[in-house]
């Protein structure tokens, strides 16, 4: 039987880890984060679309377009978009990214963990 995305989730464990980064994540990379996310969205919409590789696609889209819009967001904020981001990017996180239908399954569960973070929390932020 197959998985659904949404039935991937981070353990408590994972949270105090990923929770753990975000604390430490060095705002420093928010240039290089957000010059490098067009192209590697661009190279992921070239490639074979599964339903989560879409909601990926969707959520990346949006972190990106809330950090490009909004020039005050606190740093708290602006840290958990760029460390879910800068997840995104990386090529060799937790399960690389090259590796056939499973390789941006990670990516899928941070993004959507620090969107759900967002919107339990800043909901007005995804209000289009």
């Amino acid at each position: 039987m197959e998985k659904h995305p949404e039935e991937f989730k981070l353990t408590k464990e994972d949270i105090q880890k990923t929770e753990q980064k975000i604390a430490e994540f060095d705002l420093s990379r928010e240039q290089y984060v957000l010059s490098v996310i067009p192209q590697k969205l661009e190279s992921l919409i070239q490639t074979n679309l599964n339903d989560f590789i879409v909601e990926l696609i969707n959520d990346v889209s949006r972190l990106y377009n809330i950090i490009m819009s909004l020039q005050d967001l606190d740093d708290d904020l602006k840290r958990r978009i760029l460390y879910a981001l800068d997840y995104f990017v990386d090529k060799d996180d937790e399960i690389p990214d090259e590796i056939p239908d499973l390789g941006y399954l990670d990516d899928l569960v941070i993004v959507r963990y620090i969107v759900d973070q967002i919107m339990k929390d800043n909901s007005e932020l995804f209000q289009a």
